[in-house]
């Protein structure tokens, strides 16, 4: 069997695929919702996402993703290592207890299909 060695910095996977996973995993908040946003816009959803939060109400959700046939996504975006603030935990439980689809997206969702799966 053959095995392909990538490195990436200073670390050595035994594969591309790992090499991506720990690429990915790395990945900030920014660099992530780029990406959701992309995949939602190709999957025909409408996104907002507040571009100065400074003047915005503490701890609301980093994107609302809505489509008709498939209806809203409240999602608050958080790196591999990231914790979420009181006000934010409020929001998606006050969300969540109103009936809606909130919840918190990390890049480890993204690997492991749990964002393709919600947005399609």
């Amino acid at each position: 069997m053959h095995t392909e060695t990538t490195t990436t910095g200073r670390r050595t996977f035994a594969t591309a695929t790992q090499a991506r996973e720990h690429q990915i995993n790395q990945w900030t908040e920014k660099q992530l919702q780029t990406h959701i946003m992309l995949l939602a816009r190709r999957l025909k959803w409408r996104s907002y996402h507040t571009h100065d939060s400074r003047r915005s109400q503490p701890g609301f959700p980093d994107l609302v993703l809505v489509r008709p046939d498939r209806g809203v996504l409240w999602r608050e975006l958080k790196t591999t290592r990231g914790r979420l603030t009181r006000d934010q935990q409020a929001w998606l439980n006050d969300l969540t207890q109103a009936g809606q689809n909130a919840a918190v997206w990390r890049p480890a969702n993204l690997l492991d299909g749990t964002i393709q799966k919600e947005l399609t």
